[in-house]
């Protein structure tokens, strides 16, 4: 009866100190894991892009837009600050070229305020994006971590129409200006 008793004890005590070592050995192989994960996810969309370049280059502006709209990379990096500041960078091309398809548009005077709008979403999501990377050594439930989570998918959420609206005006231009020609 007494070792039945004991063995009651003692084997959840066991089993929660497996798992615990389980988590800790874990942690350091899934990290690198995620990282690639992220990674790829980003070059895809990179890829993205020259595939909207190559577009462009052939005058199919409408195709370009598509590609272009799709290559914005919403996603939290979660492993590596070195990707979130890719990110960033990725980010600004696709506007300098979305900037540049504004541009061609004959009319001077082209005002879009979806630019504005979608490079101040950006401008805070990178913010937002390096304060997660800086708690990134904190617990997984730490309420501040929680909350930048929380404010990363806010701001997705947000982009995503405002993205979208950004290149439809692009396309009503780009299909004005086919038109007058």
């Amino acid at each position: 009866m007494s070792t039945a008793l004991v063995a009651l004890i003692l084997l959840p005590l066991g089993v929660l100190l497996v798992c615990g070592l389980l988590f800790l050995l874990a942690r350091p192989l899934v990290t690198p894991a995620i990282a690639a994960l992220e990674r790829a996810r980003f070059a895809r969309s990179v890829a993205r892009v020259a595939r909207g370049d190559a577009h462009l280059k052939r005058g199919h502006v409408p195709d370009a837009l598509r590609e272009f709209e799709a290559a914005f990379c919403l996603m939290t990096a979660r492993a590596e600050p070195r990707l979130a500041e890719q990110i960033a960078r990725h980010h600004t091309g696709l506007l300098a070229r979305l900037l540049s398809v504004a541009d061609d548009v004959p009319h001077h005077r082209v005002r879009l305020l979806a630019l504005a709008k979608v490079d101040r979403l950006l401008d805070r999501r990178a913010d937002t994006q390096r304060a997660y990377l800086q708690l990134r050594t904190r617990p997984l439930r730490d309420g501040r971590r929680m909350q930048l989570e929380r404010e990363l998918r806010r701001n997705a959420r947000a982009l995503r129409p405002a993205i979208h609206e950004l290149v439809a005006d692009l396309q009503l231009l780009s299909e004005r200006t086919v038109a007058v020609q």
